[in-house]
């Protein structure tokens, strides 16, 4: 799919779901070695999760460094993915895996320039969870 000015925001979104979609992210349970598909989601799922959770939400995106003469700007896109799950053990496997794939799968028309990303503690009733968020930032000129 091509990345056009007019649907970037919904393009990106679906090249990352693509992207992330293929790749098949799965947590290995460490004691049994057996393996649990994570599932790919566009929000937080009301119900409380049987399995690992990955979040894409909407992009954000600014427009900066105008050139002269011209009509369009530089555009700077961060897209944000949670891995969602009840060990951290789960979402540093799925953090690993969704981040190779974006760094190593090139969305044609924006550059991935950096990525960052913070953990959290969920504890909702007697469930516990953990999240790693991962923003992916790139770059359209």
């Amino acid at each position: 799919m091509a990345i056009t000015d007019s649907t970037i925001n919904s393009s990106v979104w679906t090249e990352v779901r693509s992207k992330i979609v293929a790749a098949a992210p799965y947590v290995t349970n460490s004691s049994t070695s057996a393996t649990t598909a994570a599932a790919i989601n566009a929000a937080y799922n009301d119900k409380i999760p049987t399995r690992p959770q990955i979040i894409i939400h909407p992009i954000n995106m600014s427009e900066g460094e105008w050139k002269f003469g011209g009509n369009q700007g530089r555009k700077f896109i961060d897209i944000m993915v949670d891995c969602y799950y009840k060990n951290s053990l789960g979402i540093d496997q799925m953090a690993d895996q969704v981040e190779d794939t974006l760094k190593t799968n090139e969305i044609a028309g924006i550059e991935l320039v950096g990525i960052t990303s913070d953990v959290a503690f969920d504890v909702s009733g007697e469930n516990k969870y953990h999240l790693k968020s991962i923003t992916f930032s790139y770059d359209r000129e």
